[in-house]
């Protein structure tokens, strides 16, 4: 995927380590802390941002690339393993006290890596450090890196001791490919996505076939449209560019389910677009996989542009809440409704446990008849328009009501939710993190409108102004409504109220 002209993405470089073992290899993966905003609690390879230092000393004669330093670099400090040479052509050995000194200054910036080699008369060789291939972050990710990928083999007796630290991280293994697949695959554990096709391209190989069979995954993601993204097993991520209120410019359809599947929001309109999302469902179902049906969370533009074209193509029934359903009755049919606590079949489940299945969950406030999912083998929440990794949710009078919101933000916080997957905004595993985020800038949008209406009162445009200087203008109607949602709730309890010249103000 080739950047747009113009865009900010960032250098970045992970390695891929694999050791030998008796009797085959493993590969080195890390758990990000479960605290971190982007894949907080997922495993993923080491790595990071290239750095200014990122750079082999002046003079040196080193051919090793900006990207292999910063490889060596973030492998040292995640990970604790050093892979640089002396002269001799050895790999670096420190003693422990050394070793965490210059490591601990690394990751507080108070030292540059080429400081740290160049101490201890060691480099980076770019033998050690094999490119395997690149990824471009999406256009719908919020920061954007490009991020080349290399190969490291140690051999017994290389230093592939770990010794995870506190921050970032929260622990680190060496382990069979296979085998962390299949944890996965049993909801035991996280895997970023990227990380996991590379682990699926590599599982089987032979130990002399790791870099080909990366090397030919990374071909294949360059040559597709749209990757294929599982944040969990039986349920593809497919976020299509739409006509999303800004910032957003994309809303998530999932495909959930590998035997039989739901589609859950196709919203773009745009053909091309849909051509991507057609892609998907096409090899999905001529892989003997079927689709039971269309599941709409509520009726705005972005959620249901591609409702039609699906039904045409794929000829199924579209599902809706009985309110989604009455407001979208000169659009579309809902060919069947569904009411909080109903549970839709998936088929089996990805782990051969048995069935599984959604359980839909009646969420109204941003809009009436608003549906969210829970998928509970897997504890996945399927929040639609409830709650945002991106940016706030809209909640705009008339079809939207702030209390009525809250009220179901309370009721999602409830749900034991491991994975949150919203229709803007990457999934993440803070699911109740991410619910308090949104309460919480609720309660501070109420406490800026009290405030201002102390002073005096004021109309929905002057408080509008007030709480939301700064916003493109095009973005104000919007603000207005913000503003109108926040003083409806204080009205019904009875805080504040309006004056026949539109003038609001605090009740005595």
């Amino acid at each position: 995927m080739v950047p747009a002209s113009g865009e900010s993405i960032l250098g970045a470089a992970s390695t891929i380590a694999v050791r030998q073992t008796p009797d085959t290899w493993e590969v080195l993966v890390v758990a990000r802390a479960q605290s971190l905003r982007f894949f907080g609690g997922f495993n993923a390879f080491p790595g990071g941002k290239i750095g200014a230092h990122d750079v082999p000393p002046p003079g040196s004669g080193i051919e090793a690339t900006e990207a292999q330093w910063a490889a060596a670099r973030e492998l040292f400090e995640e990970t604790g393993i050093l892979v640089a040479r002396d002269k001799a052509g050895r790999l670096g050995r420190l003693r422990d006290q050394e070793r965490n000194r210059w490591r601990r200054e690394l990751i507080e910036d108070k030292k540059p890596f080429p400081e740290f080699l160049s101490t201890f008369q060691l480099t980076v060789s770019p033998v050690d450090f094999q490119y395997v291939g690149r990824l471009i972050t999406p256009p719908f990710s919020p920061i954007r890196f490009d991020t080349a990928f290399f190969l490291i083999r140690l051999g017994p007796g290389d230093g592939s001791e770990l010794e995870i630290w506190p921050g970032e991280l929260d622990q680190g293994e060496w382990c069979q490919a296979r085998a962390l697949l299949s944890r996965w695959r049993a909801g035991r554990c996280l895997i970023a996505p990227p990380t996991l096709l590379m682990l699926e391209a590599m599982a089987d190989a032979a130990w002399h076939e790791i870099d080909i069979r990366l090397r030919e995954h990374f071909e294949t993601q360059a040559s597709t449209a749209l990757p294929a993204i599982y944040f969990s097993p039986g349920v593809r991520y497919v976020p299509l560019r739409t006509r999303a209120l800004p910032p957003s410019t994309h809303t998530n359809a999932y495909l959930i389910g590998e035997s039989e599947a739901y589609l859950l929001d196709p919203g773009a309109t745009d053909p091309g677009e849909q051509e991507v999302l057609f892609a998907i469902v096409d090899q999905y179902v001529s892989s003997g996989g079927r689709l039971n049906g269309i599941l709409v969370s509520h009726e705005h533009e972005d959620h249901i542009g591609a409702v039609q074209s699906c039904v045409r193509r794929y000829g199924v029934p579209v599902f809706a809440h009985p309110f989604t359903a009455r407001a979208l009755n000169d659009q579309m049919v809902a060919d069947a409704t569904l009411e909080d606590g109903q549970r839709l079949p998936l088929g089996n489940c990805p782990d051969g446990t048995g069935e599984w299945h959604l359980e839909v969950l009646h969420t109204p406030g941003h809009a009436a008849g608003h549906l969210a999912f829970y998928e509970p083998r897997y504890q996945l929440l399927f929040a639609g328009d409830m709650v945002s990794t991106q940016t706030s949710v809209i909640v705009a009078p008339p079809e939207g009501h702030l209390n009525t919101y809250l009220e179901s933000l309370r009721r999602l916080k409830s749900i034991p939710a491991r994975l949150l997957l919203p229709s803007h905004g990457t999934p993440s595993s803070r699911s109740h993190a991410i619910i308090d985020e949104a309460l919480a800038h609720r309660a501070k949008r109420e406490e800026m409108l009290l405030a201002a209406l102390q002073e005096a009162p004021r109309t929905i445009s002057q408080l509008a102004l007030e709480l939301y200087r700064g916003i493109p203008d095009v973005l104000m109607q919007l603000a207005e409504l913000q503003v109108l949602a926040g003083l409806q709730k204080l009205e019904q309890e009875g805080r504040v109220s309006c004056t026949v010249d539109q003038l609001w103000r605090l009740c005595l």
